[in-house]
């Protein structure tokens, strides 16, 4: 999928001083920067957090991936330091943002080398594996989210007659002296070819929630940004394809990174239609 720059130009590296390197060729100055500012817990790349981002580009064989994913020119990059490496790899986006065929023309650097490593993580020799929380199972799910629901004071429930469509998990938050009861409803997702089925059961259910979740990794939050890219009528990286996907839903988005788990898109709140709820709870079993 990434395409290669068409030529690559003799350049120097210097360190800047927000621990990016710096290209200087015969051509502006390209700069894989993080902005020395930037809040490294909140900010993200292809959903992998900037404190994680910054860390993995230190390890030579997670630069690895990299290189291949962007198809980096070799030069006998496999034995260099990771200066040396990531020199290169700043070389190379910076002719792939400049290419108007390449699908990265014009994407900000950090958001192609961070998508440069989740898709090259199988070369980077089981250096760059954990690095988006992946999962084997959407169970594996489940058990950070329920803690996640008890530190914000919910309750789930669990007693929704066979036959309802239903999500994974169900809560409810009972009001208190300066806040309303809400009921909110979470999907926990990692199969990319189930999405559109679980976006329908999130649909049905909406109407009965103040709020509508999808819970899932970041490495299945890169994995729809691969897969949008890879799409035929789709020509560039679109960093926010899934966020506008539920945002158009009035879904949120939960990142479930271990056993941390992070709001990165809020919901559309709603007023549930509760007396249609109470005739679906109420149905014979």
């Amino acid at each position: 999928m990434p395409q290669p720059a068409k030529t690559a130009k003799t350049a120097k590296t210097a360190k800047t001083t927000q621990g990016a390197w710096e290209v200087q060729g015969r051509g502006p100055a390209v700069i894989v920067n993080f902005g020395f500012f930037t809040d490294p817990d909140t900010t993200r790349y292809c959903y992998l957090r900037l404190r994680r981002l910054k860390a993995a580009i230190k390890d030579p064989a997670v630069l690895d991936g990299v290189i291949h994913a962007l198809r980096v020119p070799d030069d006998g990059l496999k034995t260099q330091s990771a200066r040396k490496k990531m020199a290169a790899i700043d070389r190379q986006i910076a002719g792939l943002r400049s290419d108007k065929t390449s699908i990265w023309n014009g994407v900000s650097p950090p958001e192609v080398l961070a998508a440069a490593l989740f898709n090259g993580r199988k070369h980077a020799g089981g250096a760059a594996d954990s690095l988006f929380s992946d999962v084997a199972r959407k169970e594996d799910l489940a058990a950070p989210i329920a803690r996640w629901l008890d530190v914000m004071g919910f309750a789930e429930y669990k007693e929704i007659p066979p036959g309802v469509t239903r999500v994974d998990v169900v809560a409810y938050q009972a009001g208190r002296l300066l806040t309303k009861s809400r009921i909110v409803g979470i999907e926990l997702h990692n199969d990319l070819t189930q999405l559109q089925p679980a976006l329908d059961r999130m649909t049905s259910v909406a109407d009965f929630t103040n709020a509508m979740y999808l819970a899932c990794t970041p490495a299945m939050a890169a994995a729809f940004l691969t897969r949008h890219a890879d799409a035929p009528a789709v020509e560039r990286w679109d960093p926010a394809a899934f966020r506008n996907k539920l945002s158009a839903l009035g879904f949120g988005l939960l990142l479930v990174e271990g056993d941390a788990v992070s709001e990165s898109l809020a919901p559309k709140e709603r007023t549930p239609d509760l007396p249609r709820l109470k005739t679906l709870l109420m149905r014979p079993r």
